[in-house]
């Protein structure tokens, strides 16, 4: 367990940011961090700051030696550098104008653009290997849903094939069955129910 630790008297200058910054940021998370050194200012020991603020005494006593090393502006918490960004506007335009394409116009032997198809062709013309998961979130991002094709048997009677009506503009297609499909439930009665 950390030992409590509290904040020494501040200077009038920096007692004034803090509070300015307290008032002004937009950020819940960075408000919290401030408010916990106003309380240390009052007399509050880390643990009793942990409790008001739902924190654990860790992270107050962190941002409190954060503080300690840095002042005011190594209170809010720092975003984590992470893995630079492996698609490149050129792989991304790339995937935008094949999507809109037949797959047989740019040498694609299948009628359908998987995620894995798009994955293996766009990392053979632009040089970026990417997993089917990176394919579907770009397209998601465009508003583009990956779905399953849909089938109809052509050797059904005429009056069970779907008929297809346009929905309004940019709503893809209903599907029905003609009025002469029967919506009835059967009157049998089950084995064994009498």
């Amino acid at each position: 367990m950390t030992t409590p630790i509290t904040l020494p008297p501040m200077d009038e200058l920096t007692l004034t940011e803090l509070r300015c910054r307290y008032e002004e940021t937009t950020d819940a998370e960075t408000r919290t961090r401030y408010q916990m050194l106003l309380l240390s200012l009052r007399g509050q020991t880390s643990s009793q700051i942990a409790q008001m603020v739902l924190r654990s005494q860790d992270t107050v006593v962190r941002v409190l030696k954060r503080y300690f090393t840095g002042g005011l502006d190594a209170v809010p918490r720092r975003t984590a550098p992470g893995r630079e960004r492996t698609v490149t506007a050129a792989w991304e335009a790339e995937l935008l104008r094949v999507i809109e394409l037949d797959p047989h116009e740019v040498g694609q032997d299948t009628a359908n653009w998987t995620t894995e198809r798009l994955a293996q062709y766009l990392g053979q013309h632009t040089g970026i290997q990417v997993t089917e998961e990176t394919v579907r979130m770009y397209l998601h991002a465009h508003d583009y849903v990956c779905k399953r094709p849909t089938w109809t048997d052509a050797g059904a009677k005429p009056s069970r094939r779907p008929t297809t009506w346009e929905t309004p503009a940019g709503r893809g297609a209903l599907s029905r069955y003609p009025s002469t499909h029967s919506t009835q439930t059967s009157t049998r009665s089950r084995p064994g129910r009498g």
